[in-house]
């Protein structure tokens, strides 16, 4: 433990489990889990989800943002060190998360797709990780979100 009360966050304590439970025109829904959460995060679009995984990375401080995103009016303001919003669903101290690490081996029964996503760095305002679709035991390395995205659209439409 370091000096300043927090453990280092690894690549590893960031990875998520996205269960998607249905897949229609375009829309999916489903359930993020993380060690950091509370409970699982329901989603009803792919940029909700993306949206949650990019406020447990800077609520985290993991992995560490290269840049600040662009937003029109004051809306950059609150992503400063320190002054980003905590969701009430993310865990603000514990982790330990053994109990949320055993969420994240859940099975896969009966839903449409389950992927672990590890997002390792977000370098030139983008992800890159990789992408295991767990029922085809499938690993597909992404260099940007829109790569994930195009990942995960192949195996729901697959």
């Amino acid at each position: 433990m370091s000096g300043n009360g927090y453990k280092h966050v690894t690549a590893m304590d960031m990875k998520m489990v996205a269960k998607i439970k249905k897949a229609d025109d375009g829309s999916i829904h489903g359930e993020l889990t993380c060690k950091y959460f509370e409970e699982p995060f329901t989603f009803t679009n792919l940029m909700k989800m993306i949206e949650m995984m990019e406020t447990t990375f800077d609520t985290k401080g993991y992995p560490e943002r290269q840049f600040l995103p662009r937003a029109f009016g004051n809306a950059n303001r609150r992503l400063r060190k320190n002054e980003i919003d905590l969701p009430a669903f993310v865990k603000e101290q514990n982790f330990t998360g053994e109990a949320a690490a055993a969420k994240i081996q859940q099975s896969t029964d009966g839903k449409v797709c389950t992927f672990e996503i590890l997002v390792r760095f977000r370098n030139n305002a983008e992800w890159q990780g990789s992408v295991h679709w767990l029922e085809i035991d499938s690993i597909k390395r992404f260099s940007s979100i829109v790569e994930l995205v195009k990942s995960i659209d192949s195996a729901l439409s697959a």
